[in-house]
């Protein structure tokens, strides 16, 4: 029966060993997890103790035995040194683990086992072996005194704070670590024990501990945890590990809103690095409770700082609310760069506003000092003479920097940086080393086109990349800006010139008109007193110098409306008139003077948008036709609608005009003889334009030309009202007709 006892606790405990050294392997095969080496070292020192006791079990040998009872005693103080330190890593206080932590830990439990290795040279234990037989089982039975005792008082108690640390772990952690924690703790509770039970004497023997044989079962449990519930991948001490190192602040409050745990991030911020634990929050952050609780973007502490809060309820096993965790993301980043583009976005309205280049310039000093968070910024733009100076500058760079350095004359000083960003238009970081300019370390430089270079300094020796970006968009947005300052002034300019122009045409016009007016009433006036003194066959010649005289004061007069039209606006310019009406008195006056001429018109009473000046465009047009035709002209005059627009064809049987002609009639450097009389077509294609019309040239059928004129319809309302009325507001019929789409 002894034989069958000792063969089951030896195969027992190599089995134990097996599994255990198993353990010990897996967990080195994954050490780059968490807690996975003090894992592992625990378990192959638990081999070691499980292979020593099946050992001690048969040996036969005094000598053998007394050298087994030593190793056991080393084996089992190691692993209660192993057990505190897995325990403490497995609960996340690896800052507990310093050097001198980490030897008391494994030498206090191993103190008895080194006291009876070196007993020969001081004799201060007792440490024997003897074969003891106990109901007829005879095994040998270790000797020990009360070092021993003592010893295994202070292994149970770190072997009752291995379990501590467990167990109050166990309270505290989430539902997947909780059942891997009950795990560990039911396996480790069997082999404790079990051996507790070996060392007050509850044994078949007092030379059998049966402990061993639980490290079968104790790796069962274990392999469950290691590969059911993934214990060594997902070890707890990964999750405070994580929230230690977020840079993020991280609160756990309970249900008084004391602040029971925190991250060093949130003492950091919070409470400038003190301890915190305990206190209530509304102590340590007042009002941080209510902004939370409003939502929304918040700042915490002293320094400029925003934080996104996110809180989450923490419940126990049966669902009881127990307090909040508290997650201040910070969202500094993000808005910095809203409140950014936000004051970009004011910043650019004023750009917009802006009219000098001097305002644009002090625009891009502020911006840049007040938003992108540098005191020191300039504005440098090309004078009349080519060289750099500072057209706006912020304090800093007038207190730090000389002022004969902020005049880059590029004869003088070719290598200028300032002067080399605008030159080659590439931004630059410039530093500022022993060059004696105050505080100021670096400069970043961005050129703004033709106008010149904006240098925003610093204090820093580098440059956020986003700092970088904003820059370029000041750069580009100072360089729109100051181009919108160029061409309104170019514009003013330009309108100056016009009506100083426009003034000088209208009085010399008028002094002409006036002169004409005159002189053809002298000249008239010693016609008429000529007439009574000439023979009658003589007289057609006075009567010729009064008809010239009568056709030249209608052209003056026709001269004058051309000048108010082309000056007026388009508003002023513009009335209803009876197309129909007009072209049938430009029949009359044309067959009058060409009596020859077949003059056909078969037109609708079509209302358009022209003025007085119309009958004698349509006059230049039709006295054109038939003035080329070499035999006997044919002229019909016709109208079409094309959808807001009325098309008159003006169709003859002449000649025709070549395609290079058609190209050319209209233009200014054509020749009267090749238009005809009258103010020719130049005159007839600028009225049109003002009309806000065409007129073109068309091949007619089988010989000839057509004329086509494209008139804007009026509309309804335009119809019922009268034409001057038409005039005194944009709002009127007239701008109604304009507004409708041409179809090209």
């Amino acid at each position: 029966m002894a034989v069958e006892v000792g063969i089951a606790v030896a195969v027992g405990s190599v089995v134990g060993g097996v599994i255990s050294a198993g353990l010990a392997g897996a967990a080195w095969r994954n050490r780059s997890v968490a807690g996975a080496v003090p894992f592992g070292w625990l378990m192959a020192a638990a081999a070691g103790w499980c292979f020593l006791g099946a050992a001690w079990v048969v040996t036969t040998d005094s000598a053998v035995a007394m050298a087994l009872f030593l190793a056991i005693r080393a084996a089992s103080g190691l692993i209660v040194g192993l057990w505190v330190v897995f325990a403490l890593v497995y609960t996340g206080r690896r800052t507990w683990l310093t050097p001198a932590w980490m030897g008391a830990i494994l030498l206090v439990p191993s103190t008895y086992a080194v006291l009876a290795l070196t007993n020969p040279l001081h004799g201060l234990v007792v440490a024997d072996v003897t074969l003891s037989t106990v109901d007829g089982q005879t095994f040998f039975v270790g000797q020990t005194g009360p070092v021993y005792t003592a010893q295994t008082a202070v292994s149970l108690s770190l072997i009752a704070v291995g379990y501590g640390l467990l167990g109050e772990f166990l309270l505290r952690t989430r539902n997947l670590h909780r059942k891997q924690t009950f795990v560990v703790l039911v396996a480790g509770l069997v082999t404790a024990g079990v051996h507790i039970l070996f060392v007050f004497g509850v044994t078949p023997h007092p030379g059998l501990n049966v402990a061993p044989l639980t490290f079968a079962f104790n790796g069962f449990l274990v392999g469950i945890a290691l590969f059911r519930y993934d214990f060594l991948s997902v070890a707890p001490l990964a999750g405070d590990l994580v929230v230690d190192e977020l840079p993020d602040p991280v609160l756990v409050l309970d249900r008084h809103e004391t602040i029971i745990d925190y991250n060093p991030a949130a003492a950091t911020v919070i409470a400038d690095g003190e301890d915190i634990e305990g206190a209530d929050v509304d102590d340590v952050a007042p009002g941080l409770l209510e902004k939370i609780n409003q939502g929304g973007v918040l700042t915490v502490g002293q320094r400029t700082a925003y934080f996104d809060p996110q809180t989450r309820t923490i419940t126990d096993q049966r669902g009881t609310v127990r307090g909040r965790l508290v997650l201040l993301r910070d969202v500094t980043g993000q808005q910095r760069r809203q409140d950014r583009l936000e004051a970009l976005q004011t910043a650019t309205r004023h750009f917009i506003e802006a009219n000098q280049p001097e305002t644009v310039a002090r625009l891009t000093v502020e911006f840049a000092t007040r938003v992108l968070d540098q005191n020191a910024a300039g504005v440098f733009l090309c004078n009349d003479e080519g060289h750099l100076e500072p057209t706006a500058v912020s304090d800093q760079v007038e207190d730090y920097v000389d002022e004969e350095l902020l005049y880059v004359d590029p004869e003088e000083m070719p290598d200028d940086n300032l002067w080399q960003t605008y030159e080659t238009g590439e931004r630059r970081i410039v530093s500022f080393e022993g060059s004696g300019v105050g505080k100021l370390k670096t400069a970043l430089m961005v050129p703004i086109g033709d106008h010149g270079v904006v240098a925003i300094g610093s204090e820093e020796q580098t440059y956020a990349p986003e700092d970088k970006q904003y820059a370029e968009i000041l750069a580009r947005t100072t360089q729109v800006a100051l181009d919108q300052v160029a061409r309104e002034r170019e514009l003013r300019e330009s309108r100056t010139a016009v009506q100083r122009r426009t003034e000088q045409i209208e009085f010399f016009n008028g002094v002409l008109r006036h002169s004409l007016r005159n002189g053809l009433l002298v000249i008239r006036g010693r016609s008429e007193h000529l007439h009574d003194h000439v023979p009658a066959d003589q007289q057609r010649h006075l009567d010729s110098i009064t008809a010239w005289c009568e056709k030249l004061a209608a052209t003056s007069e026709t001269i004058r409306d051309i000048n108010e039209t082309v000056t007026a606006s388009e508003s002023e310019r513009l009335e209803v008139i009876e197309l129909g009406e007009i072209l049938r008195r430009v029949a009359q006056t044309v067959s009058n003077e060409w009596p020859a001429a077949t003059i056909g018109v078969d037109v609708n009473d079509e209302r358009v948008l022209a003025n007085e000046l119309a009958e004698e465009v349509l006059l230049s047009v039709v006295e054109n036709a038939v003035e080329h035709n070499e035999g006997v002209p044919h002229v019909t005059i016709t109208t079409q609608k094309a959808g807001d627009w009325v098309q008159l064809r003006i169709a003859d049987d002449g000649p025709g005009i070549s395609d290079d002609l058609k190209a050319t009639m209209f233009e200014r450097t054509l020749t009267p003889n090749q238009t005809g009389g009258g103010f020719g077509l130049y005159f007839v294609s600028v009225m049109m334009g003002l009309y806000g019309g065409k007129v073109w040239f068309e091949d007619n059928d089988p010989t000839g030309t057509v004329a086509i004129l494209e008139f804007q319809r009026t509309s309804e309302r335009a119809e019922t009202e009268s034409p001057r009325a038409d005039t005194e507001t944009t709002n009127g019929p007239v701008a109604e007709a304009q507004s409708k789409s041409h179809d090209d």
